[in-house]
């Protein structure tokens, strides 16, 4: 960034949070009334300038420049809608150099026996301090709860969600075994987790026994319809059994008629479905108002991972095909640098790089920036929906460069605003 852009913020940032930049931004992440005078280039920039005054966007306003004159990208702060930060930078410690799904489990599980709340509250501060950095206004994480030693670990973090609340927004889902929730310990946690306002989570990956996951999935929806919860599910992330967990959920949620908010994270497995089939699937997800999150790097890392062969086929969920058929689609990091992936640094960039060629998806088109920027915040409901618009916060990340190619670089300058203040740590 240059020197003069950056004095101009600061100069701007001790007259309470004021000032206004040029910069391209994706035409799908602002609103502007002066449409007549917008131009947007081949790659979906458009370049305006951005005013804003108390840390609040005041106006937006096309600018006639020359597009190739303006050096600055300008994106909304990112929405994180999948994470583990409660084991995140564990690798050193517990490293699956079997790089498969089966080993990951099981070093997670000696991970856990270890934890305490002080790890826990150390990762996880470390996890927010990068995410900060590279740009994040919220974050969804999934917190491993299993045994009475994670009684201790709530406490904690809701104290860390206060600690943070003016920097970034945090959404916790206890993932615990399913059969937890059918347990007098699980509802009570689902009751604090109501006074949270936080989300119940699980695993459904085959093989499984049907009955009893229906049972077990039909006592958790139940729970959370009793306490007006969310549900996050961990579902057919695997190479095998294509969407067998998705298929008995919605047999289960059919069976109840329950109205709850529910998301899927992964569906990995649906992918080796045929077309028609991913079609029917969609519609019902649709039908049942339920999201998705996509979650490419540990899937591409994990799934049908052979030591001896490169797989060609890798299961991701079918984001295009879901999409199609309108279901509201995010793609999130999930793993990091522990045993299920051993690379990241809460960067959405780093994302951005590697999500984008593997799903094939073009950061112009406005449904694949949608999975990327707006569909999580949506995911988390959030107040303002990433939107660029009078009236919003000045929460911006800009960058040095001109096109998706410097973008997606791996060499990103960047600085991060936080209502309308240059964010340092």
């Amino acid at each position: 960034m240059n020197v003069l852009f950056i004095i101009k913020i600061l100069l701007f940032n001790n007259l309470n949070n004021s000032g206004s930049i040029e910069a391209l931004v994706p035409r799908s992440l602002f609103a502007v009334k002066d449409t007549i005078n917008l131009k947007v280039n081949s790659e979906g920039f458009a370049p305006v300038l951005v005013n804003w005054e108390k840390g609040i966007v005041s106006e937006i306003i096309p600018i006639k420049k020359d597009y190739l004159k303006i050096k600055k990208i300008l994106f909304p702060r990112f929405v994180e809608p999948h994470s583990h930060f409660d084991k995140s930078f564990s690798w050193l410690s517990f490293p699956n150099l079997k790089s498969n799904y089966e080993n990951a489990l099981s070093v997670n599980i000696e991970e856990h026996i270890t934890r305490t709340a002080g790890k826990v509250i150390n990762r996880a501060e470390k996890s927010l301090n990068f995410a900060l950095e590279n740009g994040y206004r919220a974050i969804r994480s999934h917190v491993d709860t299993y045994n009475l030693q994670d009684k201790t670990i709530w406490p904690e973090l809701f104290e860390l969600r206060q600690k943070y609340l003016s920097l970034i927004s945090l959404q916790y889902v206890a993932l615990a075994p399913l059969e937890f929730w059918s347990s007098k310990d699980g509802e009570k946690l689902a009751k604090n987790l109501k006074k949270s306002g936080d989300i119940i989570g699980g695993v459904v990956v085959p093989p499984f026994n049907k009955q009893k996951h229906d049972y077990l999935l039909s006592n958790m929806i139940l729970l959370a319809s009793k306490y007006n919860l969310e549900i996050d599910l961990h579902i057919d992330e695997s190479s095998q059994f294509p969407g067998a967990g998705i298929k008995l959920l919605l047999r289960t949620i059919k069976k109840l008629k329950c109205n709850v908010s529910i998301t899927c994270s992964h569906l990995s497995s649906i992918s080796l479905l045929k077309s028609r089939d991913i079609a029917i699937l969609s519609k019902q997800l649709v039908e049942n108002n339920i999201k998705v999150v996509a979650l490419p790097l540990t899937n591409f890392w994990l799934l049908n991972h052979d030591k001896n062969v490169l797989p060609i086929v890798r299961p991701v969920a079918p984001i295009k095909q879901l999409q199609n058929f309108f279901v509201d689609v995010s793609v999130g990091s999930d793993n990091v640098q522990d045993p299920w992936y051993p690379f990241g640094n809460f960067d959405p960039f780093y994302l951005m790089a590697l999500a984008i060629p593997m799903l094939q998806i073009n950061p112009w088109d406005r449904l694949s920036i949608s999975a990327l920027l707006t569909a999580p915040s949506r995911l988390l409901n959030l107040s303002w929906d990433g939107i660029i618009r009078g009236g919003c916060p000045a929460d911006f990340v800009i960058l040095d460069g001109t096109s998706w190619a410097d973008i997606i670089s791996g060499n990103v300058k960047k600085e991060v605003l936080i209502k309308g203040k240059i964010y340092k740590k």
